[in-house]
């Protein structure tokens, strides 16, 4: 009895259990779920065989014809009900897959700006290291930081510092296309991975990024609210870890404080380096600009902002799509249907939007959505991957199918006019298709895609372009071979 007391006593004193961290608190409960339903399926299969084995004994015993009829009718109920039992289970577990796919997309985004968070940016770096030291492949990191970020919060308010870093990240995403990861890596600070690429391939790009974030106006309260921004970039070296990788680009970053700000360095390696801005094309002033009639007028204020503010009718954002993407992968891997992506970029979108303003280019994109959601089926989706770029993921559809889709939507823009003060303006798109092939991760299909919109873009534009396993075959007027292709891709 002594005993009992003093161990209730003990277990009284002991310290609450620290809570459960969410991810694996997720992992215990889908585990339970999913040997909760083996359990299930292995029970009903251990009932069916038994009921197929008493049905198979009475026969053996019987020689009537009416016998027989009842044990086949038995049989038959006993092997629907055994389907309809796999056929809830399969649903259970399609539903477990989704729920888990979602997780780990949101397990690796930033819950406040719905960016890369830093495990996301970590397994990145880690892969840009592994792939320099196996293949020698050089990758760049920026890091970018908000100036007197702590100051404008004292200022303006957190709330107004949050829509900020959200407009920051949005910013920086749109401007370093889909082959840029941005992270969010800490605080008010940034990290924009550039797999594959080195500084030299991604400087103007980087800095034009960074130079955004000053020339954007950010929407709070009725108020328009402008921040600006310090960077820097390193590349990967040899014996470079993680760690080492991202020191050189902090160090980079602090010579971009110490110089005054909202300005950028990179490591060479050796030494930190300015990267001069007045070489750099900076990101066109975007003027707001009224529709009258079928005229435009100009003005030249700045309002870049308005391109990220008002989402396109039936079209998704980029979380969301690869959000989807994702899922369709992994049933396409599961041994799924076909399933094929296509990007989709409004040719000299910069020249539309010097020509006509902001809200020309604006009807550009809004008419070149409603083609595609004209073209596209029910199970397609289609999202806005970059300021002139669209992204259309269709399920089911192979390469053929969906080189044909992007044909269809390149003759049909084509045919549109922008009216203009002189004369009329036409605008083209130019495509890049592929389909999922043996050995497709996320990042290779949309390097294939990437493969095959450049290539349409580099013979001329206004072309389509179908990427396999093998190279890319374009179609359209005056078409020619990028590379060639022992099978060829034909529309139909």
């Amino acid at each position: 009895m002594g005993v009992a007391w003093l161990v209730f006593f003990r277990q009284r004193s002991l310290p609450p259990a620290p809570p459960e961290d969410p991810p694996a608190q997720f992992a215990r409960e889908t585990l339970s779920r999913l040997q909760e339903l083996t359990c299930k399926v292995a029970d009903d299969v251990d009932r069916h065989s038994s009921a197929v084995r008493l049905i198979n004994e009475q026969l053996s015993d019987v020689d009537d014809e009416a016998s027989v009829l009842q044990a086949v009718t038995q049989l038959i109920e006993a092997n629907q009900r055994m389907q309809e039992q796999l056929d809830s289970a399969e649903q259970r577990l399609q539903l477990q897959a989704r729920q888990i796919e979602s997780h780990a997309v949101e397990a690796r985004t930033d819950a406040l700006t719905q960016v890369a968070n830093r495990r996301a940016l970590d397994d990145e770096l880690s892969r840009c290291i592994a792939d320099f030291a196996a293949r020698g492949v050089p990758s760049t990191v920026m890091l970018v930081d908000v100036d007197h970020f702590k100051k404008f919060n004292d200022t303006h308010g957190h709330q107004a510092g949050d829509e900020v870093l959200r407009g920051v990240a949005r910013v920086l995403r749109n401007n370093v296309g889909e082959f840029g990861l941005v992270a969010r890596y800490g605080g008010e600070e940034f990290a924009v991975v550039f797999a594959g690429s080195s500084i030299r391939a991604v400087l103007g790009q980087a800095e034009r990024a960074r130079m955004a974030v000053s020339s954007t106006s950010f929407r709070f309260s009725g108020r328009e609210l402008f921040v600006t921004s310090s960077a820097g970039l390193a590349e990967t070296q040899v014996a470079d870890d993680v760690k080492e990788f991202i020191r050189r680009a902090d160090e980079a970053l602090y010579a971009s404080k110490k110089g005054g700000r909202n300005c950028g360095h990179y490591h060479d390696g050796r030494i930190n380096r300015k990267i001069r801005s007045d070489a750099i094309e900076a990101p066109p002033r975007i003027p707001v600009s009224e529709q009258v009639g079928d005229e435009w007028l100009f003005d030249s204020d700045l309002c870049a902002e308005k391109l990220y503010h008002e989402p396109l009718a039936h079209v998704s954002n980029r979380p969301t799509f690869f959000d989807d993407l994702i899922r369709r992968m992994a049933n396409w891997r599961r041994g799924g249907t076909p399933l094929s992506l296509m990007l989709l970029q409004v040719d000299g979108y910069g020249r539309v939007m010097a020509d006509h303003g902001l809200d020309g280019a604006e009807v550009v994109l809004r008419v070149a959505a409603q083609l595609i959601n004209a073209v596209m089926r029910d199970m397609d989706h289609v999202a806005r991957l970059g300021e002139d770029t669209f992204a259309l993921l269709m399920p089911g559809a192979e390469l053929a199918h969906a080189v044909s889709v992007g044909e269809r939507l390149r003759a049909a823009c084509e045919r549109c006019r922008l009216p203009r003060k002189a004369g009329t303006t036409w605008f083209t798109v130019s495509a890049g298709a592929v389909e999922a092939t043996e050995g497709d991760d996320l990042r290779q299909i949309l390097e294939r895609a990437r493969k095959a919109l450049q290539a349409a873009v580099n013979q001329g534009r206004n072309r389509v372009c179908g990427h396999d396993s093998l190279g890319c075959t374009l179609r359209g007027e005056s078409v020619v071979p990028v590379i060639p292709a022992d099978v060829p891709v034909t529309t139909r």
